[in-house]
């Protein structure tokens, strides 16, 4: 399992400064909203999921707010079968049980057929991004910016799409 001290590690040595809020446990968005609902920055949720053969996988990152339509995002990745990943192979690639996925299950791993997408509404309507740091007891803030750092730290690229 992933743990919050890996993130720790990689935000100290990318220079990103964070806020951290600690909380009781949470499985879900809006169970994490109602610890942080007097915090600024977006509530953000991180789904993964896999092309038919289970061969390509896609993370997407948006708003928490927002519901996403299966339809156009097939369209928009050009993927005319999305399913999500199983519970199982979450854990297995990721490390990372469903309700704290985010882009830090991507650190330390070499994914050539992991594909990261950021919603741009999300991007045009916060300057703050939050996430559970691998750890459902906590909830981190930093600038969005940080996001592409992180990323590209890891060797991942990312594309910006509308949905």
């Amino acid at each position: 399992m992933r743990t919050f001290a890996e993130v720790e590690k990689l935000l100290t040595e990318l220079s990103i400064p964070y806020k951290i809020v600690e909380h009781p446990a949470s499985h879900s968005t809006e169970e994490s909203d109602n610890y942080i609902k007097d915090y600024e920055g977006c509530r953000s949720k991180t789904l993964i999921l896999a092309n038919k053969k289970s061969t390509q996988f896609y993370m997407i990152i948006m708003d928490d707010a927002k519901q996403v339509d299966m339809n156009r995002l097939s369209e928009i990745l050009e993927v005319k079968r999305l399913h999500f990943i199983s519970e199982d192979r979450l854990e297995e690639m990721l490390g990372l049980n469903s309700g704290i996925v985010s882009l830090f299950g991507l650190v330390g791993t070499n994914y050539e057929n992991m594909n990261i997408y950021f919603d741009q509404q999300m991007l045009d309507d916060y300057q703050i991004q939050t996430f559970h740091p691998n750890d459902n007891t906590k909830t981190i803030f930093f600038k969005m910016e940080a996001c592409f750092t992180i990323l590209k730290s890891q060797g991942y690229d990312y594309q910006i799409i509308n949905l």
